[in-house]
């Protein structure tokens, strides 16, 4: 297989890969004011919890899960204007500047010099949110028209729909996609749609949440993994099954 040439000299297979990122915890990390947003309006339901209590109780589940879960442990019904409550309170933890994830800057530029516009933000989150999200993080240039948000097609991670639509958005196949995942619902989003997965894992010591998935513990190493993406094996039908029916929040 011939090879391309990017950005610093990266080289890569001749089939360009097109590189789907998942928002937090992979470009930035926003994930303790979003749990905090939502303790918030629990501390207005009654309901008092601990960093350990509310990173167990939220992380990774969308916001209505949380506020049921919450409704259901204090017999209280969340405020009508819940929702709107903890992202108020999220924003003001977050402040006006988010830092990204310790080597995305580089990673990004590396991946445009090479890649041009074939990278998206495909998130749980909804289209407002990412935008501010990745604007304070200084990195919204490289995604600009090119986010999809659960929200606009009501499916979300771990189902695989989120990915099958932004990659027919973008006018590309599954099997073109690498998606860069931190969580077990992304992972199985990933496989579920076809698409070979690239998993953070900021613990070089974890291990990928599901097979198929290829851990990697730094975002300085991401240009690389990503341009031989194509090199990698294609994902099974069988792993992309058992990903789709088993996978969990």
């Amino acid at each position: 297989m011939s090879e391309f040439t990017g950005a610093a000299g990266l080289a890569g297979p001749a089939v360009r890969p097109f590189a789907v990122f998942d928002l937090d915890g992979v470009l930035v990390d926003t994930q303790d004011a979003e749990n905090g947003g939502l303790a918030h309006v629990g501390e207005l339901m009654g309901l008092r919890l601990g960093k350990e209590q509310r990173d167990e109780l939220f992380s990774g589940k969308k916001m209505q899960e949380c506020l049921d879960l919450m409704a259901d442990l204090t017999g209280t019904a969340p405020p009508r204007d819940a929702m709107a409550i903890a992202r108020a309170k999220c924003e003001e933890l977050i402040g006006d500047r988010i830092e990204p994830i310790d080597g995305v800057a580089y990673a990004l530029e590396q991946l445009a010099a090479a890649l041009g516009d074939r990278m998206c933000v495909a998130s749980n989150s909804p289209l407002g949110i990412m935008e501010s999200r990745l604007r304070k993080a200084g990195i919204l240039r490289h995604f600009e028209g090119r986010l999809f948000s659960a929200y606009d097609i009501g499916a979300w991670k771990p189902d695989p729909k989120l990915f099958l639509w932004a990659a027919e958005q973008c006018g590309v196949t599954p099997d073109e996609c690498v998606v860069i995942e931190d969580s077990p619902v992304g992972v199985d989003a990933a496989l579920g749609a076809g698409m070979r997965v690239l998993q953070y894992t900021a613990d070089p010591a974890d291990g990928p949440h599901r097979e198929g998935a290829v851990t990697f513990p730094a975002m300085r190493l991401l240009p690389r993994l990503v341009l031989e993406s194509p090199l990698m094996a294609p994902v099974a039908p069988s792993l992309a099954a058992a990903a789709h029916l088993g996978g969990t929040a």
